[in-house]
């Protein structure tokens, strides 16, 4: 299977938290339950209401934006299998940060959509899903755009290894407004972010 980038390897990693050997701590003492709003709320002034090319980035401190054409990123974790205590923090914090999303774009927009990676008829973007192992991806509209709330991995009930929060043209998933072509789409990005989009 293809995770987020086909090369990745190393540590667990997850936005806004420190890990190491003793602990999982946000960086900055907040909550998964205010850092995913503040997420969703920077996704909306950033990337949906505003139209600049902003480049590659933080969407907000410890968080890597990632541009790739008409697609803009957000990695939110990964976690190379492993079943150490650390990890399993990860997972519980990846999981709490993932809800808090959820349902962030559910206040906003209402019951997430999905995306079923293998259904007919399939496009570009729902090919490059499949490619890169996306197990689960939900979305919701938000004027031109979706955003989309991606989760990597084997099927169930294996663990999940990898998040991220997309944002493409909404006509990439609307069957009521489908867009025709869609151009070749990279999902690619490295669990080693370093908050500036960079690899560290």
């Amino acid at each position: 299977m293809t995770q987020p980038d086909a090369t990745v390897s190393g540590e667990p990693w997850l936005t806004g938290h420190v890990i190491d050997a003793a602990d999982v701590r946000s960086d900055d003492g907040e909550g998964a339950l205010v850092r995913g709003g503040r997420i969703v709320e920077e996704i909306e002034a950033r990337l949906v209401d505003a139209r600049g090319d902003e480049p590659d980035g933080e969407l907000i401190p410890g968080t890597p934006l990632l541009r790739r054409g008409d697609v803009s990123i957000v990695p939110l974790s990964w976690e190379p299998p492993a079943s150490d205590e650390i990890r399993a923090a990860v997972r519980e914090r990846a999981s709490e940060l993932w809800r808090s999303i959820r349902s962030a774009c559910e206040y906003r927009h209402g019951a997430a959509l999905a995306v079923e990676p293998g259904d007919a008829p399939s496009n570009a973007y729902v090919r490059a899903l499949e490619r890169h192992g996306v197990r689960r991806a939900d979305w919701w509209g938000s004027g031109d755009r979706a955003i989309v709330l991606v989760v990597h991995g084997e099927p169930l009930p294996a663990l999940a290894s990898a998040s991220a929060v997309h944002i493409v043209p909404l006509g990439w998933l609307s069957t009521t407004r489908p867009t025709r072509r869609i151009p070749p789409v990279d999902l690619t990005w490295s669990p080693a972010t370093d908050g500036r989009g960079g690899d560290r």
